[in-house]
């Protein structure tokens, strides 16, 4: 049953994303992506959560999302670059990373690697997630087992690959308890797939355009 409804999950979001992305028009996908659950980003837990950008910066962005997922690799190389240019690297916007892993093992399993890699080397946090998301296959396609993340991971300079792989066996429970709050949490903001953002007041849903973002960190900065 468990693996049914998570079957019909991605289904559900596949189909919503490919309808709002391709077939509407930017404005209208945006506006219908907005879940009913009245959000706010004062009411999400950002504490000890990965982040980039000024710990104090005006603007915070939450983003959920799954390491597997193809919609958060097209946020991730066609939008994220340009708000950390514009917003991050100003100072004015903090984006904080939300797990929603729920594609499968290959998912939980980056999962447990990101906590690990935020826990000893939050300095080669954001170099870590790019790659990550730059040697994405297909869902549950092998890549993203074990030996592979630990293999790239030794490639990106300032952490320590073999503390890596004690802590993900060593805090296995720990870092899985962080992954199902997440996931609950975002359930809770009405995030079903990813990527999911809460900014501000406002959700957004899907790898939406990078004016859907702009407008809505813009109207937050001239508060």
């Amino acid at each position: 049953s468990f693996l049914i409804g998570v079957l019909i999950t991605k289904v559900r979001y596949l189909e919503k994303n490919s309808t709002s992305i391709a077939t509407l028009p930017a404005q209208e996908a945006a506006i219908s992506n907005q879940p009913t659950v009245k959000v706010n980003i004062k009411d999400v837990d950002i504490k000890n959560e990965p982040y980039i950008g000024d710990e104090n910066a005006p603007v915070v962005m939450a983003y959920w999302m799954d390491y597997q997922c193809p919609f958060c690799q097209r946020f991730e190389t066609e939008t994220l670059p340009t708000l950390i240019e514009k917003f991050v690297n100003t100072g004015e916007l903090k984006i904080v990373f939300k797990d929603f892993q729920f594609l499968g093992e290959d998912s939980t399993t980056a999962g447990l690697a990101e906590n690990a890699v935020w826990e000893t080397s939050p300095q080669s946090f954001q170099a870590w997630h790019k790659a990550m998301y730059e040697n994405q296959d297909d869902e549950n396609g092998g890549w993203g087992k074990k030996e592979d993340i630990i293999a790239l991971t030794r490639t990106i300079p300032g952490i320590d690959a073999d503390q890596i792989s004690s802590l993900m066996d060593q805090k296995k429970d720990v870092y899985q308890k962080e992954l199902d709050e997440d996931n609950q949490e975002g359930s809770k903001f009405g995030v079903s797939g990813t990527p999911g953002f809460v900014i501000g007041d406002q959700s957004i849903s899907g790898a939406q355009p990078l004016s859907t973002f702009t407008q809505v960190i813009d109207a937050l900065l001239k508060k």
